[in-house]
């Protein structure tokens, strides 16, 4: 029994779980415009989204503005083939409704060249619900014995990162501008993971039932800032962009965590075998911290009369392994004589930890504008969004961000533009191929897991933007 049970508690702690937008970069994009364009704006932006694309380009903004743009129906699914078990799938479908920018400009200082502007935005946001359950009972032996087994698994993973930024931009001449967004981070992110087992065996007047938990709670919020700045250049029909954003500084960060793993067993006409144990650590006031990269940006659009061509690319760079949260608590355990499993030495320096780490990222955005006649344009792009996951010795730890799967969405929309102000409307559809992953967690009874599992995901979003023009 002993055996059995260090065992299933490896299986208990090995549970991985994610999103695709925990460990993407590109997942949103701002601006209808923007949106539809397959963020291929780097080059080629003149509207208040330049505060994030490239500030240099704010400076050819000609007329006050004011943009409110939003993703008015957004589902995300996930389905994670034996991703509890073998025969076990899982699957996550959540809608949500939330703006992806709110921008202005600023008119009260009149200096010829310089434009002022703010933005909120929402930069992350994910939100998977996992739940599964998994019964087992065998028919009776000879000898009256009977098996049975219940498994369950409950996840919730809630994250919002909120940008708010003051971009200034300085047309240098007809050709050059230049201009820095300084922003302010926000974001918060709160997990939770249940997972159970019972398990029955024996006669009803001699038997054993062990009953297994692993449950974990981890939420933090931190404040952050970091510097984007950019160069906008254009001649005749041709545009260049070209920026850079700074690696992320820490302001203020804070957090909790709970986890519990435990054993007991029930018996009855006094089988043996019974190992029960209990490790629990709790701390509601933990350090936390979250970086963001380093990355430079570039973009390219040849643009008519009548029709845009654009491409834009970033490269973000590598984040080593760090620690969002580590609690200093030692975890209570009972009996003592656990400490000696090698099972549980093995957990017990970093029982109360969430780690995190970023691997280099290469992205890619195209698009195509066309106007059609009388105010209408048509809108088309796509883009990349692989992921940045990296696998350390601590995040298998308190993290369930594995996120390995990288991402490829295609957009479309149409626009219609009138003296004082523009509306555009469009969908976009995200979706990986079928990736191979781990398991989230084993809720079926076995030692070794011997399953192959596939993760899938898709993104369905309805995209509506309005910007009004004010007079000089």
């Amino acid at each position: 029994m002993k055996r059995t049970s260090i065992h299933l508690l490896i299986l208990l702690c090995a549970c991985q779980c994610s999103f695709a937008q925990v460990d993407h970069y590109w997942s949103q994009q701002f601006g209808a415009v923007s949106t539809l364009s397959g963020g291929a704006m780097v080059a080629g932006i003149r509207d208040n989204s330049a505060a994030f694309y490239n500030p240099g380009g704010l400076a050819y903004v000609e007329f006050p503005n004011l943009s409110v743009d939003a993703n008015i129906y957004k589902m995300d699914q996930l389905k994670i083939t034996n991703g509890a078990g073998s025969g076990v799938n899982l699957n996550s479908a959540q809608m949500s409704i939330y703006p992806q920018i709110l921008a202005g400009m600023l008119s009260f200082i009149k200096t010829p060249g310089l434009k002022l502007s703010w933005t909120i935005l929402t930069r992350n946001f994910n939100n998977v619900l996992l739940s599964t359950r998994y019964t087992r009972e065998t028919e009776a032996q000879a000898n009256g014995s009977t098996d049975a087994f219940l498994g369950e698994l409950d996840y919730v993973d809630q994250m919002n990162e909120q940008w708010f930024g003051l971009c200034a931009s300085y047309k240098l001449n007809d050709h050059l501008g230049v201009g820095i967004t300084l922003f302010g981070v926000y974001r918060g992110e709160t997990s939770s993971l249940m997972n159970k087992s019972r398990e029955k065996t024996g006669t009803d007047s001699s038997s054993v039932l062990v009953i297994m938990n692993n449950s974990e709670k981890m939420k933090y919020n931190v404040f952050r800032a970091l510097i984007k700045a950019g160069l906008a250049y254009e001649i005749k029909r041709w545009r260049l962009g070209l920026t850079v954003t700074t690696p992320s500084l820490g302001l203020y960060g804070n957090g909790s965590a709970r986890r519990e793993l435990s054993s007991n067993s029930l018996a009855t006409g006094n089988p043996g075998g019974k190992n029960p144990y209990l490790i629990v650590a709790e701390d509601q006031s933990v350090k936390a911290t979250f970086y963001h990269p380093l990355s430079i940006g570039f973009g390219i659009e040849y643009k008519s009369s009548k029709t845009r061509i654009a491409v834009s690319g970033e490269y973000f760079f590598k984040i080593s392994p760090y620690k969002i949260m580590a609690s200093s608590i030692e975890p209570f355990i009972y009996p003592p004589s656990v400490k000696d499993s090698a099972a549980v030495k093995s957990e017990m320096d970093h029982f109360l930890l969430y780690g995190n780490g970023a691997r280099s990222v290469f992205n890619i955005g195209v698009g195509f504008d066309q106007s059609v006649g009388k105010g209408f344009s048509v809108l088309i792009g796509a883009h990349t969004d692989f992921s940045s996951y990296t696998s350390s010795p601590d995040s298998r730890v308190m993290n369930h961000g594995t996120g390995v799967w990288d991402l490829y969405y295609v957009s479309a929309g149409v626009s219609y533009r009138r003296t004082r102000n523009v509306v555009t409307v469009g969908f976009i559809y995200g979706f990986t191929p079928s990736k191979s992953v781990e398991p989230i967690a084993v809720v079926t009874p076995g030692e070794t897991p011997q399953f192959k599992t596939n993760a899938f995901a898709q993104s369905f979003g309805v995209v509506l933007g309005y910007t009004y023009f004010f007079p000089k």
